[in-house]
């Protein structure tokens, strides 16, 4: 099994024609097709079949194409980091939900970036599933995750709780400071968009108090939840660490739910398990987690 196979097979299943994937990888149809051909004799598996003008994988092919995904990043990993060691240079690639990459990641890779000028950072916004998928594949070395991953991906990562925001009710100024659980009923709330992890996460809370929530409107943007509740359009969950700056200057007035719990949502860490740790990568655990982790490589 050559390299060279995984990238035509890749490709090949990413664009779903073989002359396409030819012209990318800059070969003639019939090399492509030989190099299929060898790699399906080799597994003893039909991998691709084709469909008219077009093709697909068979199940064995998307098997393997998950397996040939990580080959591929593994091998780009460990070029990068041979390249590490001659040049002093390095890369760290992160993922993370919108309230880690606006209100949190700043203020940590600023700090990273003034200790280690030279390491190239990348960073990759998405929801918690998006960033566990992309740490399993290796597409990215760490993730920041609000919701926990699930089997069977999270037997293959190692996951560190990190922080713990505390989510808030918050008005406009000159709104009360407490609420009875029936006068929330009826007030106006405008929340981050249905089926977004921390949606799903309000949802499980309201369900634990028979809440229905009366929706006003629905957002992607915590920015812009935060101008609208200025406004007085209505209120909002938010995480303190998105709000802090606001009820700091009165821009916004933090309300307590008579008899409800605090609500406190967990940012984990996440890498998989069999991952070489760059020596980026172990720099920023270890600036990012001191004690609470210990280095492999010491």
């Amino acid at each position: 099994m050559e390299l060279q196979q995984l990238r035509s097979f890749r490709m090949i299943a990413e664009y779903k024609s073989f002359s396409k994937a030819a012209a990318e990888l800059h070969l003639t149809q019939p090399a492509l097709t030989v190099q299929i051909k060898r790699l399906e004799e080799e597994l003893g598996e039909l991998l691709i079949e084709r469909l008219g003008r077009t093709v697909a994988l068979t199940p064995a092919g998307e098997v393997f194409y998950g397996f040939a995904q990580q080959i591929l990043n593994l091998t780009e990993t460990a070029r990068e980091t041979m390249r590490q060691f001659s040049t002093s240079r390095g890369r760290l690639a992160i993922g993370a939900g919108t309230t880690n990459t606006i209100f949190r990641l700043p203020l940590i890779l600023q700090q990273f970036h003034q200790s280690y000028p030279r390491i190239e950072l990348r960073i990759r916004n998405g929801d918690s599933e998006l960033v566990t998928k992309l740490v399993y594949e290796n597409s990215i070395d760490l993730g920041l995750v609000t919701t926990r991953p699930k089997a069977p991906l999270l037997q293959f990562l190692t996951v560190i709780p990190i922080f713990e925001d505390p989510i808030w009710l918050v008005g406009p100024t000159g709104y009360p400071e407490s609420l009875s659980a029936e006068a929330l009923q009826s007030e106006p709330l405008v929340l981050f968009r249905s089926g977004s992890g921390f949606r799903r996460f309000l949802e499980t809370q309201f369900q634990s108090y028979g809440f229905k929530p009366q929706v006003a409107l629905e957002l992607e943007s915590m920015e812009a939840i935060i101008r609208l509740v200025q406004s007085g359009l209505g209120l909002a969950f938010l995480p303190e660490v998105a709000v802090r700056e606001e009820l700091q200057l009165q821009k916004l007035r933090r309300i307590t739910i008579a008899g409800w719990r605090p609500m406190v949502r967990q940012t984990d860490l996440i890498y998989r398990r069999d991952k070489y740790l760059t020596w980026p990568v172990r720099a920023f655990l270890r600036q990012v987690l001191g004690e609470n982790w210990q280095d492999p490589a010491e």
